[in-house]
């Protein structure tokens, strides 16, 4: 009776597992979304402004919203203020819309995930 259990069992789960035929297909310019070369940003201000350089006295040149997903295209370590002892390092993140701050988004390794957290935020 085990033997036969174990019999059906298997040919059951066999069965299940090869009667779909589970494609992925992704949309044109999909193929970065899970590169392990490209890194993705979700911000997570309620508004932030991208800068033309990496610092905030830059010129502004456009803004973003809370839960936007960016392609991270750079990232770059400054120093935050200009006196040698009490400097602090900020990294900065370069977009196709220019530089935000690391204070402004999180960063994730691809951009499902970026997404998935990105609706999270939105709720």
């Amino acid at each position: 009776m085990k033997r036969i259990f174990l019999i059906l069992l298997f040919l059951i789960t066999t069965f299940f597992s090869c009667s779909k035929n589970k494609e992925i297909t992704f949309e044109q310019g999909e193929h970065l979304a899970l590169s392990p070369s490209v890194s993705w940003a979700v911000v997570i201000e309620p508004y932030a402004a991208f800068r033309e350089e990496s610092n905030w006295q830059s010129q502004t040149l456009d803004h973003c919203r809370l839960g936007d997903v960016l392609l991270i295209e750079s990232s770059k370590i400054t120093q935050k203020s200009s006196d040698g002892k009490n400097s602090k390092k900020e990294i900065w993140y370069r977009f196709d819309r220019g530089w935000l701050c690391q204070t402004s988004v999180s960063v994730y390794q691809n951009k499902f995930k970026a997404q998935k957290i990105s609706s999270d935020l939105l709720k």
